[in-house]
């Protein structure tokens, strides 16, 4: 019995340590680079992120959740369903501060069927 308590437990504590999607952002497309993908698209605006590193992450599990926030600010702020990443910069934290991720990317929907 102590053996299925402690693997029910450790499910949900490595569950929570994983970068998170929303079912919204999910439907979010991300691209390095203006492309023919979107080609026809309505470019909407910019959106900006200042994500702090979690320690419990990895570096690209972290690079991640950064990017999956960034996707959820574009749907949330103007229902885009594709983002155009235009920078992601790590910035370690110093004395007191902690390590950071900044994004900033460009928001576009198609509307495509």
């Amino acid at each position: 019995m102590n053996k299925v308590l402690l693997v029910i437990a450790s499910v949900f504590l490595l569950s929570g340590c994983s970068p998170e999607l929303t079912k919204e952002a999910a439907q979010v497309r991300s691209h390095n680079q203006v492309n023919k993908l979107l080609d026809g698209c309505k470019k909407l605006g910019q959106v900006t992120d200042d994500y702090e590193v979690k320690t419990m992450l990895n570096l690209q599990e972290n690079k991640t959740q950064a990017r999956n926030n960034l996707k959820q600010k574009a749907y949330d702020n103007f229902y885009a369903d594709n983002i155009v990443i235009l920078s992601s910069r790590y910035v370690e934290g110093g004395f007191g501060e902690k390590a950071m991720i900044h994004g900033r990317a460009v928001a576009y929907r198609c509307d495509r069927d």
